[in-house]
């Protein structure tokens, strides 16, 4: 919810709003902007979201008002805005306490009464703020150092200021380890910061090289439990989270998957918890144009998203059902499913039909295969689906020939399969292959059906597969130029 264009709709609710008596309250937050008359409404941070809290508005007069509620606010970081600038509190145990500050600097400027709170977390931020300038200063040096030794010196001052900083940050969040502000502070420490020591032989060698990342992927949320609400209203929360499952762990859609389900499975004690991390890593996967991530997203619609997302529109749910039915068929590691009436024209029925149009425009001759996965065999096979009146395909098809003939002796075979099963398509189709000299590979078609494009999900092309040996899809919806990075040499 953007921020600005909501305000105005929140000032009429206060405007509207009755006043409930103060034994009531279970917040009350006084604010002093220094003569500033303004309007401000309090928010917290929510995954990537910053959210608005419409009961919360204070019209402040002579830079003076009251943001006030009948029911205690969630722990986290929120934040009072006006209509320029917002400014971050930490909302601990004690609810009711002041602020006085004013726009020109929040860092420097705010004072807080009854919040000790928040006395620690602008104390960190004024640290932060200086450590972050002289960051900013050894990293212009550094850009101009010309020699390795200068650069090395300043590159062990930056590492002596981060380690510094990181004391620091943990020296403050034991000092105040009763209150909330403590639990985001140690949610900044780096979970490499104290890595332990790897286990060596008799010769002092490293025994166990993944030893480490074993223990930093298992101690990865040890300084910020994404299991506990009160993390849930911090601006890193959702990127922790997919930091873990993105950088962390291996990337195969296997392992992506059930780290997923562990996380989900432990997370639904919480609903809101469970909420939150559920549609975080589903847009994720779902937006991702990594393509082993579609393998992901379809797990989670249909074990998760589907079953459990009750706060979804119905009609979205029942067309998510429909298009995971769609693409499990045909999810990378499945068996590829046979082409109903392919049929196969050999190079000599292009060169024929270039001089018969009887031959050119007839639908029924070639090949029939019934299934190719049992009479094509190969290492490789690249399934290519195109439609000869589509300009990027005819361009794509062309740089796939090219690197077919580069490829080829690597054990990669190329089915060219045209879309359109019409004669005039089929004439045009002729004519392309034989002035492009597209021979070697197969050409074919489905000159009886289209229901190929339902079982394989193609709503556009070109769109290729990749297949190996047994016909099982390694990857798909790749260019050309993939093949050479896949395809190893022998």
């Amino acid at each position: 919810m953007r921020v600005l264009s909501f305000l105005k709709s929140i000032c009429l609710l206060f405007l509207t709003a009755t006043v409930l008596p103060v034994f009531s309250q279970k917040y009350e937050i006084s604010i002093d902007l220094k003569s500033r008359n303004d309007t401000v409404v309090l928010g917290h941070y929510f995954a990537k979201s910053e959210l608005l809290i419409s009961d919360t508005v204070a019209i402040l007069k002579n830079g003076k008002g009251v943001i006030r509620g009948n029911k205690k606010l969630s722990h986290g970081v929120y934040f009072i805005f006006n209509d320029k600038k917002k400014f971050d509190v930490i909302i601990g145990d004690n609810q009711q306490f002041g602020i006085v500050t004013d726009t020109t600097d929040f860092i420097r400027h705010t004072k807080f009464t009854n919040s000790p709170e928040n006395d620690v977390f602008y104390e960190f931020h004024r640290y932060n703020t200086d450590r972050g300038k002289q960051f900013q200063q050894l990293n212009e040096q550094y850009k101009g150092a010309t020699s390795d030794a200068d650069k090395n010196a300043i590159r062990a001052q930056m590492q002596e200021l981060n380690r510094e900083r990181i004391e620091y940050i943990e020296q403050l969040a034991d000092a105040n380890s009763s209150l909330y502000v403590s639990k985001f502070l140690r949610a900044l420490v780096p979970p490499d910061t104290h890595l332990p020591e790897p286990p060596k032989d008799a010769g002092g060698n490293v025994s166990d090289r993944e030893f480490l990342y074993r223990w930093y992927r298992a101690h990865f949320f040890d300084n910020l439990n994404i299991y506990d609400p009160d993390m849930l209203r911090t601006p890193f929360y959702e990127d922790k989270v997919m930091d873990y499952l993105t950088k962390v762990i291996p990337q195969h859609p296997d392992t992506i998957c059930s780290e997923v389900d562990k996380i989900l499975t432990k997370a639904q004690a919480n609903e809101e918890m469970f909420r939150c991390i559920l549609v975080s890593v589903f847009n994720y996967y779902v937006k991702s144009k990594v393509v082993i991530h579609e393998n992901v997203w379809v797990h989670i619609a249909s074990k998760w998203y589907i079953p459990f997302a009750t706060w979804s529109a119905g009609d979205y749910v029942e067309k998510l059902e429909k298009e995971v039915a769609d693409r499990k068929p045909n999810l990378i590691g499945n068996l590829t499913p046979p082409i109903e009436t392919l049929m196969v024209l050999p190079p000599e029925h292009f060169k024929a039909a270039a001089m018969d149009t009887a031959i050119k425009f007839d639908v029924h001759a070639g090949i029939p295969v019934q299934d190719f996965r049992k009479t094509m065999k190969s290492k490789y096979t690249a399934l290519f689906f195109w439609d000869y009146a589509c300009g990027h395909c005819k361009q794509s098809i062309q740089e796939l020939f090219t690197i077919w003939e580069e490829l080829k002796d690597r054990g990669l075979q190329v089915i060219t399969v045209q879309a359109i099963n019409t004669r005039e398509a089929k004439g045009k189709w002729i004519d392309f292959v034989n002035e492009h000299d597209l021979f070697g590979w197969i050409n074919a078609w489905c000159p009886y059906t289209y229901k190929y494009k339902e079982e394989y999900n193609l709503s556009q092309f070109p769109t290729m597969y990749l297949l190996d040996e047994d016909y099982k899809i390694i990857l798909k919806s790749i260019g050309p130029e993939t093949l050479k990075e896949v395809i190893p040499a022998n």
